[in-house]
């Protein structure tokens, strides 16, 4: 079983995020994994993500999350970037702001590990206290600690 520790590094999280809608957020994600050398063709891996065209889906704090993945063989092994809008963004989707964005590459050949990852980011952003706790951290390496120690709980 492969850990969020080995998909989602401190430097691929953006807790500032620019964006003022869902494509831009994304976008703006993709850029970090660019020189990711668990990347084979980046562009590729870019057209997987944006062609799904992810919806955002609301928590119970009425906040939404947008969990962004492609598979493809563009990418050797899973990797990650996640992202906090601090004002959110709207969402067709949704009643509420987007607030979080992760993205997330998956190789073709990785069907359980791909279920398993975005299953993991989708219950740990469903509770109202991890959500809150995740929105008000003060770094990087604080959102991916409090990611992984989440995890290991599951």
């Amino acid at each position: 079983m492969i850990s969020l520790s080995e998909i989602l590094l401190p430097e691929h999280i953006n807790l500032q995020l620019d964006a003022l809608d869902q494509t831009t957020a994304v976008e703006e994600l993709l850029f970090p994994l660019r020189g990711d050398i668990r990347i084979g063709n980046w562009d590729t891996l870019r057209a997987s993500i944006l062609e799904r065209a992810a919806p955002a889906v609301s928590t119970d704090d009425g906040f939404g999350i947008v969990i962004a993945h492609g598979r493809t063989n563009a990418v050797n092994s899973l990797v990650m970037s996640a992202g906090r809008s601090p004002n959110g963004f709207p969402s067709p989707d949704i009643q509420g702001s987007v607030r979080l964005v992760f993205v997330v590459g998956i190789p073709t050949a990785l069907n359980q590990e791909y279920l398993r990852v975005v299953g993991t980011i989708a219950r740990l952003c469903g509770k109202p206290e991890t959500l809150q706790k995740l929105l008000n951290a003060p770094s990087a390496r604080s959102f991916l600690d409090l990611l992984l120690s989440w995890e290991n709980k599951l």
